[in-house]
């Protein structure tokens, strides 16, 4: 039996979002050949729409892109 709580809900959209923020805006950092503030802001916004990209292609992925729905 495992121990792990998985959340549900708006916290488990709020992790998945901001762990693909956090590493992609990681990986631009490291792409990048200067860092200064504008490069790291433009930066910081692309991962975020990237993390909202990710998520939906991953839900559409699962299968549960219309889950929670009123049909």
């Amino acid at each position: 039996m495992s121990g792990a709580v998985k959340p549900s809900g708006a916290a488990a959209t709020t992790v998945e979002l901001t762990v693909w923020w956090a590493a992609l805006t990681g990986l631009w950092l490291v792409l990048v050949s200067s860092l200064d503030t504008l490069e790291y802001l433009v930066g910081a916004a692309a991962a975020l729409l990237g993390a909202f990209a990710a998520r939906a292609a991953r839900r559409a992925a699962a299968g549960d892109a219309d889950r929670g729905r009123p049909r």
